[in-house]
Formats: C-alpha cells, sequence, structure tokens
C-alpha cells in the first residue's frame, strides 16, 4: 500500500482545509461527495497510486478540516482552488456527486488540466430539496436515521431496498452522524437552479462517469443534461453500479480515469 501522507492548507477564506496525499506521478485532487470524507475514495485512489499523486481533501465540515458558520457553496470553490494550489502545476480534479457540483464551479474558476465527475446531482428539472422542511425536522428533533432514509429517497432518490442494505452496513452510522451537513448542501444544490448555462463555456477535458443503476432523477438526468451541455466532454457508463462505485467498483472506477486522464 502506498504511504499515506496527511496534510492541509489554508482556503482564501480562512479555513483550513486538510487533505490525504498518496502515490506519485501528476497531481489529481479528489472532491468527495455528501455524508462522507475524503477517505470515501480511498480505495480508488490505492488503485490509481502508481500513476497519480491523488490528493483527498476533505471538504469543510468533515474529516480533519475546518470550517465557518456562515456556509455558500463559493467557500467550496475557493477551498477547492486552495488545494489545487497546493498540488502543483498540471493539476487534474475530480468530483463525486456534491463533490462534482463543487468541482465543477471551481473548475470554472481555476485551471485544471482533466474534470472527472461521477454524477453531480444538479436540479436540471426540478429543486432536489422538496423535502427539507420534513428533513431539518427531523435534525432538530435528534432523529438523525429517520432524517438520513428521509434525505437519500427524497434527495437522492434511493431505492426502500438499497436503503435497507445500507442500514445493515457499518457506513450508515457514520452517515447518520453527518446528516446535519446535507441540509445545507441541498439548499445550496437549489440555489444554482436548473439553467447550466454557467457551464458553457468551459472547456477542460471532461469526463463524465453515471452508473447504469443509479436513480433517473437526480442523478441520470443531470449527467445526460450536462454531457449535453459541456463542450469538451465524455459520457462513460459504469454498467451494473449506482452512485457508489466508488465504494463498491474501485478497480473500474480506477481504470475509467487512468483512460482519460492519460489523453494528455
Amino acid at each position: 500500500m502506498s504511504n499515506l501522507e496527511q496534510d492541509s492548507v489554508r482556503s482564501s477564506n480562512g479555513t483550513q482545509i486538510a487533505f490525504t496525499r498518496t502515490g506519485h506521478g501528476p497531481s489529481l485532487v479528489i472532491v468527495h461527495g455528501s455524508l462522507v470524507s475524503g477517505e470515501s475514495w480511498l480505495p480508488v485512489a490505492m488503485k490509481l497510486a502508481n500513476r497519480f499523486t491523488c490528493h483527498l481533501m476533505d471538504r469543510r465540515g468533515y474529516g480533519r478540516s475546518g470550517d465557518s458558520l456562515e456556509y455558500s457553496i463559493n467557500r467550496e470553490y475557493e477551498d477547492i482552488e486552495a488545494v489545487i494550489s497546493a498540488a502543483g502545476t498540471q493539476v487534474s480534479l475530480l468530483g463525486h456527486s456534491y463533490g462534482a457540483i463543487c468541482a465543477l464551479g471551481a473548475a470554472t474558476r481555476t485551471q485544471v488540466t482533466h474534470l472527472v465527475l461521477y454524477e453531480p446531482p444538479l436540479p436540471v428539472s426540478h429543486p432536489i430539496g422538496s423535502a427539507l422542511k420534513d428533513y431539518k425536522r427531523a435534525i432538530e428533533s435528534g432523529n438523525l436515521d429517520g432524517a438520513l432514509a428521509l434525505g437519500l429517497t427524497q434527495f437522492a432518490g434511493v431505492a426502500p431496498e438499497q436503503i435497507q442494505g445500507l442500514r445493515r452496513s457499518p457506513l450508515w452510522t457514520k452517515m447518520a452522524a453527518l446528516a446535519p451537513s446535507w441540509s445545507r448542501e441541498v439548499e445550496a444544490v437549489d440555489g444554482l437552479g436548473p439553467s447550466l448555462n454557467r457551464y458553457r463555456n468551459l472547456l477542460v477535458p471532461t469526463l463524465l462517469l453515471a452508473g447504469t443503476l443509479s436513480p433517473r432523477y437526480p442523478l441520470q438526468d443531470a449527467s445526460k443534461a450536462l454531457a449535453a451541455t459541456l463542450k469538451n466532454v465524455q459520457y462513460s457508463r459504469l454498467e451494473g453500479q449506482g452512485h457508489n462505485a466508488n465504494f463498491l467498483a474501485p478497480t473500474l472506477v480506477a481504470e475509467r480515469v487512468v483512460s482519460f486522464l492519460s489523453t494528455r
């Protein structure tokens, strides 16, 4: 196993952002999604480590990173820019789920050589947070388990049988503990609105990863809409996978990433 180096950088907004570095070769910054930390992409990073120096950042409020009382998605962009700057020159960027939305926004503001996006849940047809009031009510009452189940159903379109499977896994307890953080992220997503025009002028080579088993809305619909919007994009289907192939099929994900990033 490659060595894991813990490091951090101060974002332009003053927040200390932690990341784990592993591997050797050209730099790749990896931005995780909701309800997890940077370690959620460690299985993929281990597969990439002989080709790339992976920087697995902990987004604000997760893992070893700091946070601030006021939240905006623009601060997430700034945090990513800080890690990109720390990673050196000729840096590629990968984002998953909400982290893919953050990575996409950061790529409109700072230069990266390649961009990989795994199912950003953009609200292309309607807001994803219709159940947000009920979710917040469950959080405020201390019912993190119920809130998580509600959020997975209503925000992410996860099927009941998949939720039952998650309940039986060690991941459930970790996700439930992080459930309060999801509220502000859902609000930020819906705040972007349905238009994708802000991304039309993005020219960086982009790979869109989409699981064939992922929910149609907001995941598959958003990926297809983004594929139709971006000017320099490849669309790659992860056959037999859903939204968590980084856990369940890290070799498959790593192979797609290596193939794409090798086209420099």
